[in-house]
């Protein structure tokens, strides 16, 4: 593994070279040769061999070597290591490109979804303790403790130059807030404490991300306060005062919880309509995040490529866009089944490589924590993250990689950007069949939501928007739109019921104050 994915000459280039064996025995032959390709001409730079001696299964030795000066401004590397011991021998190659001079390639945007539904009953009981469970749990050792949560933040803080966006939604902050006030308690019985070395770390965890947003190592995006298919109510159902007002509550909790106001949202799966540049817009903030497959390319307007951001405008209001290249996110998002450290290690730089292979401004957004707690072998997707922002790191030293915050992205806008004035109506799945289509079911309770919904807007036309128990209805409504619980693999119906039959509640208790 090389210290960096791309070099520039005269380079102090160090290589790490690691060697899995599956017969034990104490000497490993490792030689390691670099080979300059300028132009079609070849030529050997560097070439070393050690002994090393360990009965592990796995040896591991460095070569260090200065990267060659040419009279080119680009060339190509070629590393060779070998491996030879127990009878047996392997090679792997590895090319980089090697520049004259630094060029900034890559104008960087990392977004980072973090998410947990309302995981409580109405009664104030939790059905699900993963808010709390996916900061302690420990996912990833040998290598670090804690769970995904808080290792994200040893990763930025390990790194505090390499910008990062993180969206914390509303309902996975507020849990926090609730466990530290007052702990929680199960439907199991189980009780948590408030004083809990567990309910301790979170605390910490929220601490550690406001102090990360003060230094400006990370910018934390907002939503509307659960997880709801935007896109998909105001189409079917125009609950446009339902999206304006869950925002309205989701802002206001992330400003509660972090200290700031927020400059840009997240729109839960990207569930878009375009009645949502004016929502958004109407509440300031400055820019969403879409996805280049399933958004930008039925989109109409001024376009060129994903990678530069752009200007969406409707109905007079504007909302700055980032599109997300959909490749490179689910490169991290869904093939991050690493069985070892070092293929962890090897797949780092390969994103590493294609992320410098796009040029311009690219944009990766996906889950934070879920590619990390659904990998076969989740312990090795921390080798991965932290290589990866190790390479970051190091082509952001070298001028090769700008890493920006969705907020520093949206103001390159200020000099104007490209404009688009229409967005398909649409998902990161390209469509809505994962919540409305796959299962008879989720018909049955949409229609259900759906007269729920005309109850709610005849009693608050009766009774007015302030009273008490037509906000407690609403609320009780955003719990059960929540896409989690309509997801066809997590179809959760109870959850779906137990929030319809607390809005009705709410509804039949204004009704007797007739």
């Amino acid at each position: 593994m090389p210290d960096s994915a791309i070099y520039l000459q005269k380079d102090l280039a160090k290589v790490d070279v690691v060697v899995h064996k599956d017969v034990i025995c104490a000497d490993t032959v490792i030689s390691l040769t670099a080979i300059a390709v300028i132009d079609v001409t070849e030529k050997s730079v560097f070439s070393e061999s050690k002994t090393v001696k360990s009965d592990e299964s796995e040896v591991f030795t460095q070569f260090s070597f200065e990267v060659p000066s040419a009279d080119a401004d680009q060339y190509l590397l070629t590393l060779v290591a070998k491996a030879q011991g127990c009878g047996e021998s392997d090679q792997e190659k590895l090319v980089l490109p090697v520049f004259s001079t630094a060029k900034n390639l890559v104008n960087l945007v990392i977004v980072w979804h973090n998410h947990q539904p309302p995981n409580y009953t109405p009664d104030g009981r939790f059905f699900a303790d993963y808010p709390f469970k996916w900061v302690w749990y420990n996912l990833f050792e040998p290598y670090v403790s804690g769970g995904p949560y808080y290792v994200h933040a040893l990763i930025y803080r390990k790194f505090p130059k390499v910008k990062t966006t993180v969206h914390l939604s509303p309902s996975l902050l507020a849990q926090w807030m609730m466990g530290m006030e007052r702990g929680y308690v199960l439907e199991s019985g189980d009780v948590v404490s408030a004083t809990d070395r567990r309910i301790e770390l979170v605390r910490h965890t929220l601490e550690e991300y406001k102090s990360l947003v003060s230094q400006g190592t990370i910018e934390v995006m907002s939503s509307v306060y659960a997880h709801t298919i935007l896109g998909y109510i105001l189409y079917k159902f125009d609950m446009v005062e339902v999206v304006r007002d869950e925002l309205e509550m989701g802002l206001q909790i992330t400003k509660n919880a972090i200290g700031l106001k927020p400059y840009g949202v997240w729109t839960p799966e990207m569930a878009w309509h375009n009645r949502l540049v004016e929502i958004y817009s109407d509440l300031g903030i400055e820019y969403t995040v879409l996805c280049g497959k399933s958004h930008f390319a039925r989109a109409l307007g001024n376009k060129n490529s994903i990678y530069e951001p752009y200007e969406a405008i409707y109905n007079g209001k504007s909302l700055r866009i980032l599109f997300r290249d959909q490749v490179l996110s689910d490169l991290i998002g869904f093939r991050n089944n690493f069985a070892t450290r070092v293929e962890a290690l090897k797949a780092a730089l390969d994103t590493m490589l294609q992320i410098m292979s796009r040029r311009g401004f690219v944009t990766i957004a996906l889950d934070g924590e879920n590619w990390m707690i659904f990998s076969k072998y989740p312990k090795n997707t921390y080798p991965f993250f932290e290589q990866l922002y190790k390479y970051i790191n190091v082509l952001q030293e070298k001028g090769f990689v700008k890493s920006m915050t969705g907020h520093e992205a949206s103001e390159l806008c200020k000099d104007g950007c490209k404009r688009i004035f229409y967005i398909p109506i649409n998902s990161w799945v390209n469509g809505f069949h994962k919540w409305d289509g796959e299962l008879d079911e989720q018909r049955y309770m949409w229609m259900e939501v759906e007269k729920a919904y005309h109850r709610l807007k005849l009693y608050k036309h009766v009774f007015g928007n302030s009273d008490k128990n037509i906000r407690e209805a609403y609320w009780a409504l955003y719990h059960a739109i929540d896409s989690d619980y309509w997801w066809t693999e997590f179809w959760n119906p109870r959850a779906i019921k137990m929030w319809l039959s607390e809005m009705h509640k709410a509804l039949d208790r204004a009704l007797s104050h007739l």
